[in-house]
């Protein structure tokens, strides 16, 4: 396997994410300096707000607020420094493929269930991810709990 220096690994804040960035480690050889981690979040919108004619839209800070501390506790957890902490708005395969062409990223990870037949022809974020991506990507199989 490849010596790779800069992973860039997508997580959803569940517990499962633990399995995606242990996966990221063991492909960096334990180092976690060159991880980064990133969520992929969208911007929640209201009904309400088109009754009342108001924009009742999230704004970005106010995401990356509630994002926060559940990615920086999960770096904290693993090693990660914050400074490798990214919190991306938007459309995930995207967001993430423009962020690792950015960092000249060697390999994004991210973790799959393994889907098989309409789910994968739906498409899956890893399967985009596979798709659009101009680096290596892993994808980690998750395990069930238990």
């Amino acid at each position: 396997m490849p010596d790779y220096t800069v992973l860039l690994v997508a997580v959803d804040l569940s517990e499962e994410a633990n399995q995606v960035i242990e996966g990221a480690l063991r492909a960096a050889n334990q180092d976690a300096s060159h991880i980064h981690l990133a969520h992929v979040a969208e911007h929640p919108v209201t009904g309400i707000g088109e009754l009342i004619g108001r924009n009742h839209r999230a704004t970005d800070f106010q995401v990356r607020q509630k994002v926060y501390p559940g990615l920086k506790a999960l770096a904290d957890a693993h090693g990660i420094p914050a400074n490798n902490l990214h919190i991306l708005l938007g459309e995930p395969a995207d967001e993430l493929h423009a962020l690792a062409e950015k960092m000249h990223t060697e390999l994004i990870v991210c973790g799959s269930h393994g889907r098989k037949g309409f789910e994968l022809l739906l498409g899956s974020t890893a399967t985009r991810l596979l798709h659009g991506a101009s680096c290596d990507v892993l994808t980690v199989r998750i395990q069930a709990e238990g």
